[in-house]
């Protein structure tokens, strides 16, 4: 950006929970009017009163990106009011990474600036949202809102009250391009009113998963506060609000008359919303704007059955409605980036997309995670002190496979100091030939959520070795090999996996039952540690085959596997033997997603237990679950015919 725009912010400083109103004007002519913006920690710019765009990437402070729109749409020739509205969260969670509460703005016409942010621009304390409310959704999500419309004054238009001039943050920050598109707001999401009681309470149905802003229509008799609910289950009757130290609740307080209102910033996943007030009111409208990332659906399909086909195209909205700024686990509870979620959800989407920017983007994000143990945080960008090391590990699977299928090695190559820093922080810690679980109360040594895989959040007995761990961590060696070999880079750890899959391979194996168990304080056998065996090479010949037979009949012999991590049960007995495993696979995912859609679902859910798992806060829509689309692409023929 240019050097005469700078970082402002509010006279009085920043504070946790705080909108910030910002207000300039410029001339404009016909042409090409370009905005650059960027802001900690959300935006929403409004140009001559109309909401032009939204939504800040999210970032570190580290690494900060800045979005370059065309506003000219929204433009006209003369006299134009800018105004925008930085929202700062101020308080770090497993979503945010908090950096210092500052805007800074360019507008541009063809080569010429014609307005910058600077202590000249106009600011004020929002008097319409709530400041310092603080009022918590989830621990991913972060901060909840209310706003008063009954404090609204038209500031957007130039009508000022209470403005002064900016203060300049002291802060340089180099500043990147946004890496990929931005979603785009969709028309209002069609609804219907599934319950009204005395115009006081309203149940919404949406008729699907929906990912997007509030928006509300109403006409109250008196001013008046209204709760809203939002969720993606109705299992009690209603939709549930409070869940484990959860608040899914927005607040609007109405003024007498119609009211109108659209939120920018707080992306909403949900199926269904109530609205509670104290005195009637009359309904047109309660849903949301969809927000979605711009993409061009494959349609060189996999010759699929009715089910399959259903099954297929749930699975495609399932990751739609999972990917915005970046990939999410659960618009609904979580909307975060982990590592391992994510690998899922690229794997897919290059079947069902041929898209790459917004993978490559991902994993360029998560590589500017910074910690001092050197592994990746749980989520990114995170200021939690919490991570999962084996997820870590399948960040080498994820750009493996990104450089393989995309053919772009400039990742790779940006990325390799991160990746060789990756792995040594697993590689310096091996011990008697395996590496030992992380010890640390930050390190939770989860595998997946199935028994005994889940691991807990306190600190572990030292010097137990879980098989997960260096199963994974052989897997990490040899896609960092390949990778080695892709950039011509000298490295030895293809070695350092043979030696690791050589121990290992006794260390964790039960001769007498021909299975491997979970680790050296659990002698369970689970779906997951055998597929992991047969991938890394750790089961080899005789034994990935005896161990390939079990799998296909998994409850005779291991502890089961969630949806997150069947694709390694499939792909362990599909490299046994492709032909013969086939049929299993296809007939094991319309089993498992056919249960789901026969329950109403229109995406997948985090488990096959739905709604009722984790305590009520089961996610119905989670894009780790999308997979049957790599494995119809790979196992089924084309509409054409012809084999993959």
């Amino acid at each position: 950006m240019d050097a005469r725009s700078a970082w402002i912010w509010l006279k009085q400083g920043e504070a946790v929970d705080q909108y910030a109103e910002f207000y300039d004007a410029f001339t404009a002519t016909e042409g090409k009017v370009t905005l650059k913006i960027s802001a900690d920690s959300n935006y929403a710019v409004y140009l001559n009163g109309k909401l032009a765009a939204s939504g800040q990437y999210a970032d570190f402070p580290h690494y900060k990106v800045f979005d370059e729109i065309d506003v000219a749409k929204y433009c006209r020739p003369g006299h134009n009011h800018l105004a925008v509205i930085v929202w700062y969260y101020g308080q770090g969670n497993m979503g945010y990474y908090p950096g210092k509460a500052a805007l800074r703005y360019e507008v541009w016409q063809d080569e010429e600036l014609s307005a910058v942010s600077s202590p000249s621009t106009l600011s004020r304390q929002s008097r319409c949202y709530t400041n310092g409310l603080a009022k918590t959704i989830t621990g991913q999500l972060g901060f909840s809102f209310h706003y008063d419309l009954t404090c609204e004054d038209d500031w957007i238009t130039g009508r000022l009250d209470g403005f002064e001039p900016s203060c300049i943050v002291d802060q340089e920050l180099r500043l990147y391009p946004r890496p990929v598109a931005r979603p785009e707001m969709r028309e209002a999401a069609a609804f219907s009113i599934a319950r009204n009681e005395n115009n006081r309470h309203y149940l919404i149905d949406l008729g699907r998963e929906e990912v997007g802003f509030l928006t509300l229509r109403a006409t109250s008799e008196c001013g008046q506060d209204v709760l809203i609910t939002y969720g993606e289950h109705i299992a009690d009757g209603q939709v549930r609000r409070l869940i484990g130290g959860r608040d899914f609740s927005v607040e609007v307080k109405l003024r007498s008359g119609l009211n109108e209102y659209l939120n920018p910033f707080r992306r909403l996943g949900l199926r269904y919303m109530e609205l509670y007030a104290s005195s009637p009111i009359e309904l047109e409208r309660l849903t949301v704007c969809p927000a979605e990332y711009p993409l061009a659906v494959n349609e060189n399909l996999p010759k699929m059955d009715g089910l399959q086909r259903r099954i297929y195209d749930t699975c495609v909205r399932t990751l739609v409605l999972c990917m915005h700024e970046h990939y999410e686990d659960s618009p609904w509870r979580e909307q975060a980036l982990y590592a391992m979620d994510s690998r899922n959800q690229m794997l897919c989407g290059y079947d069902a997309f041929g898209e790459y920017d917004f993978a490559r983007a991902n994993l360029l994000l998560m590589s500017k995670d910074e910690r001092p143990d050197g592994l990746l945080s749980i989520c990114t960008p995170s200021s939690d002190d919490l991570t999962i090391p084996s997820f870590s590990l399948h960040y080498f699977t994820a750009v493996y496979e990104y450089t393989l299928r995309s053919g772009d090695l400039t990742l790779a190559r940006e990325n390799w100091p991160k990746l060789v820093r990756l792995i040594k922080a697993f590689t310096d810690r091996i011990e008697n030939g395996c590496v030992p679980i992380f010890e640390e109360s930050c390190h939770w040594n989860f595998y997946e959520w199935s028994p005994r895989m889940s691991g807990q959040l306190r600190k572990q007995e030292a010097k137990r070795y879980d098989a997960a761990l260096n199963f994974l961590l052989c897997m990490a060696l040899k896609n960092m090999q390949k990778l080695a070999d892709a950039l011509e880079v000298k490295a030895d750890y293809a070695q350092t996996a043979e030696k690791l899959k050589q121990v290992s391979a006794i260390r964790f194996f039960d001769s007498q039952r021909g299975v491997f168990f979970n680790s050296t304080e659990d002698d369970n056998a689970s779906i997951l540690v055998n597929a992991l065996a047969v991938l890394c090479g750790a089961a080899e010949d005789e034994t990935a085959a005896a161990i390939a037979q079990k799998l296909a009949e998994p409850e005779k012999w291991f502890t089961p596997i969630s949806l997150s991590m069947v694709c390694f049960q499939y792909d362990a007995m599909l490299m046994v033997d492709e032909e013969k495993y086939r049929s299993y696979v296809l007939d094991d995912i319309a089993f498992k997603y056919g249960k789901m859609l026969d329950a109403g679902a229109t995406a997948f859910w985090e488990t096959e237990l739905g709604e009722s798992d984790f305590d009520n806060a089961g996610s119905l829509c989670h894009g780790w679950s999308a997979m049957p689309v790599h494995y119809y692409h790979r196992l089924l023929p084309n509409e054409g015919g012809h084999g993959k």
